[in-house]
């Protein structure tokens, strides 16, 4: 049903039946860049007030909403913040008890430490006055002491060694008791008025924006199945002040932040310039010493400004469509700030494996895996890249609106890249040399290493013409088989076969004509 919330700004004394309940955090809805937490209260029957304390302070109030199950009917609410030691009955912590047990268990050991200090101390009053008489009562004295305090001494070592371990238990669940403390200085209390027949559950959920999350990824390339298995993983963290124990976790690239639409088009319109004189006297009018800007605004002293709230980076879901994934499990992210990553399944993918070179831009030939793009919505997000099993270094995935995926795995130090000295000629040609002419010549040999067959891809930039008056001839041996190479003007590319042991060259030459007093940017 449809809840009515009115809010108020203080608590006060609602009639009828009051009952103060916890709630727990049943799932939070993640997004990059806030969450939605949703808890569950019981409700018995018959109950007209509903006290909800210890909530976090950090929660959006418009976003809050209110749910009861059949039979109850939501009235208003009204919502007080106050700090933590004004509220009592928040100052209890989870970790009270193990606390409690630990430090009994310390001022026990202590106690007894101190009993054994006592009996070294007595053994050492009656070892320094023993008492005159028979030597051999003295000497059985004297060995009765040694046995005593030998006994006390290693009981107090012993008891030392517990209370030290005990410390070690202790200290750090003392650390995060006051984290947790620090983490939310401030509670939030609400107070809903209802009307039950029966009892059931009252679900509450709220934004949050100190929360969010980033993708992972791996790549694992098995160059001789020419298969490409791509995990997804997420990272979350939060610091809303409340930790998240048990949930179920849910992930989406929704932005609630994001523009939901468009500003209308600018019209078009066109006019005359102002005369010249005009505008002279328009930039001097500019140019003129502006008046000096009034004072900035100084808050008087009671007026305390907010710090801005700590954002998480959502420039990575940029252009992608919304999906959502769920975390297996129930699942525990705490309230500091730190990355819990979760596995969101993988993809095995076919692969086409080949070795692109550019030798105008190095003399060397990268690993590369071509696949066509995975279906579903795959955020921008860190790649690590792994190489029949080794890990080969990081990248970005960023699909973007392309069909394929290329991804690089690194040097094929196997294949070999010699790129030979660029010939070069010019000359003039045409009526009376009225032009001016360049020749450019480029060669580069390839051989494979490997004791198999690859797949090579070499793409070359050749020059291209702007204006009619430049003129550019291409003579490339062997013929590229694509020309050009992905719709770019003047890039080609060759992709062959290269059989073990053997070599490749490929030659390009380059005839440019252009006037010959002009000129020309571009050559190199």
């Amino acid at each position: 049903m449809t809840p009515r919330l009115v809010f108020f700004p203080l608590l006060f004394a609602l009639p009828g039946l009051a009952l103060a309940q916890s709630s727990k955090i049943s799932q939070v809805l993640v997004y990059p860049g806030g969450a939605t937490v949703e808890r569950v209260a019981k409700v018995a029957a018959g109950t007209q007030t509903l006290k909800l304390s210890c909530l976090t302070s950090r929660f959006d109030l418009d976003s809050l909403q209110l749910q009861g199950e059949a039979g109850t009917q939501i009235g208003e609410v009204s919502v007080q913040t106050v700090a933590r030691e004004r509220a009592p009955e928040c100052a209890a912590s989870p970790l009270d008890a193990s606390i409690r047990e630990l430090e009994d268990k310390q001022a026990g050991l202590k106690a007894e430490i101190d009993a054994q200090e006592l009996v070294l101390g007595f053994l050492k009053n009656v070892g320094a006055n023993p008492s005159a008489g028979n030597p051999a009562a003295i000497a059985d004295t004297a060995e009765s002491l040694r046995r005593s305090g030998l006994e006390a001494m290693q009981r107090q070592q012993q008891l030392s060694r517990k209370k030290q371990l005990i410390e070690q238990d202790l200290s750090p669940l003392l650390a995060e008791r006051e984290r947790l403390v620090k983490a939310n200085p401030q509670v939030r209390t609400l107070q809903i008025r209802l009307a039950t027949r029966q009892a059931g559950e009252l679900r509450l959920s709220y934004r949050l924006s100190q929360a969010g999350w980033t993708p992972v990824y791996r790549a694992h390339l098995d160059t001789a199945k020419a298969q490409l298995r791509l995990e997804r993983q997420a990272q979350v963290a939060q610091n809303s002040g409340e930790d998240w124990s048990g949930v179920t976790l849910r992930l989406s690239t929704v932005q609630p932040r994001q523009n939901t639409g468009i500003t209308p088009p600018r019209p078009w319109t066109l006019d005359l310039l102002p005369p010249l004189q005009v505008l002279q006297e328009m930039q001097y009018a500019r140019a003129a010493p502006a008046a000096a800007p009034p004072p900035p605004f100084i808050p008087p002293p009671e007026f305390n400004v907010a710090a801005p709230e700590a954002r998480f980076d959502v420039s990575v879901f940029q252009g992608e469509f919304a999906a959502e994934f769920l975390v297996p499990g129930l699942v525990n992210v705490a309230s500091d700030g730190q990355r819990v990553g979760y596995s969101l399944g993988s993809e095995l993918l076919d692969a086409r494996v080949l070795r692109r070179v550019q030798p105008q831009q190095e003399a060397q030939a990268f690993l590369m895996a071509e696949l066509a793009r995975p279906a579903g919505s795959w955020p921008s997000g860190a790649l690590q890249l792994f190489r029949d099993g080794d890990f080969v270094g990081n990248s970005q995935l960023n699909l973007g609106n392309d069909e394929r995926l290329d991804l690089f795995f690194g040097r094929d130090e196997m294949l070999r890249v010699t790129v030979e000295p660029e010939q070069r000629s010019g000359a003039n040609a045409g009526f009376i040399g009225s032009r001016a002419e360049q020749k450019i010549g480029r060669a580069f040999v390839l051989e494979n290493l490997h004791k198999k067959p690859v797949l090579l891809q070499v793409l070359e930039a050749a020059p291209v013409a702007r204006h009619e008056d430049i003129r550019v001839q291409t003579v490339f041996n062997p013929t590229p088989t694509q020309e050009p190479w992905k719709k770019q003007p003047g890039v080609v590319a060759w992709e062959l076969p290269l059989e073990a042991g053997k070599s490749m060259r490929i030659t390009a030459d380059y005839l440019i004509t252009y006037p010959k007093d002009a000129r020309i940017s571009g050559l190199r």
